[in-house]
């Protein structure tokens, strides 16, 4: 009887622990990281000859162990907060210790650290510099005002950059998603501050709304929301004959109807639809890098 309920205890953990790293997440991220090899960086290179290499994979192990070790000190790091926006969510504390939380880190970032030593020295230093950051955002960065967002978005492409110096090789296609996952990070970045708004309130964290104001964060919004248009705007040209600009005609719809409900949003489950639509338009940005 005790073994068994040994066993349900373990499997609870384990299932918690792949919550809280947000598996999906970087499978997702795994998945954008291949499809970028193949479609973004070696356009003139055998999908066969990317496929059979097995630095590609060890390239995407590694950044995969990196980003689930953020997603648990980040964790570990908000568990107050998260109590207050999401207590039904939080596994965090109850399910999972602290000490168990810094373990999987430590372990996590040390795997992560083994499969970048096979990828040469500059990708090991890229990727540690890219680890301790992932750190230094849970720990302090995300705390300082608009520098945090602004940090979050850079993490958010760092692992494509790493990428790129696996290749060494880079493009104007490569810097035209970079740009774009950027801006719609950011701006997500601060859509979340809003809707997080109560538990940054209580734990007495500077968020952007908290500095600057709920009025002025909007506005603040409203400007990224156009400068993604003009940005989407600007590099059209040169995808007219592709199919993924489809894509980008979606995600100017969506960036539209974003903006009409950021006019009227005063509700932290009206800032929510908005960062809903903005997730849908990052999946839909990985998925559509095979239309290029």
């Amino acid at each position: 009887m005790q073994n068994s309920n040994n066993k349900s205890t373990t499997i609870i953990k384990i299932i918690a622990l792949l919550s809280l790293v947000r598996w999906y997440n970087v499978l997702l991220v795994g998945i954008a990281l291949i499809l970028s090899s193949l479609f973004l960086l070696n356009t003139n290179v055998s999908w066969k000859a990317i496929l059979g290499d097995d630095k590609l994979y060890f390239e995407v192990i590694a950044i995969s162990f990196f980003i689930q070790a953020g997603y648990v000190i980040n964790a570990f790091y908000d568990f107050e907060k998260d109590i207050i926006n999401k207590p039904n969510e939080t596994v965090f504390g109850r399910v999972i210790s602290k000490r168990t939380c810094v373990n999987t880190y430590v372990l996590f970032v040390v795997l992560g650290l083994i499969f970048s030593f096979f990828l040469g020295f500059n990708i090991f230093v890229f990727n540690f510099i890219f680890s301790f950051l992932l750190w230094y955002y849970s720990h302090r960065l995300r705390k300082i005002t608009f520098l945090g967002e602004l940090t979050a978005a850079i993490l958010t492409i760092m692992p494509f950059i790493s990428l790129s110096l696996l290749y060494q090789t880079i493009n104007s296609t490569f810097f035209l998603y970079s740009g774009f996952i950027f801006a719609i990070t950011l701006t997500r970045e601060i859509i979340k501050k809003l809707v997080a708004l109560k538990g940054d309130l209580i734990v007495g964290e500077q968020s952007i709304p908290i500095a600057i104001g709920i009025k002025k964060t909007k506005y603040l919004l409203m400007f990224l929301m156009f400068m993604t248009l003009i940005l989407i705007t600007l590099n059209l040209p040169p995808i007219l004959d592709s199919q993924i600009i489809y894509f980008f005609f979606l995600s100017i719809l969506l960036i539209i109807i974003s903006f009409f409900i950021l006019l009227k949003a005063k509700t932290p489950n009206q800032f929510n639809k908005i960062n809903t639509i903005y997730k849908i338009i990052i999946g839909f940005s990985i998925l559509s890098i095979c239309l290029i």
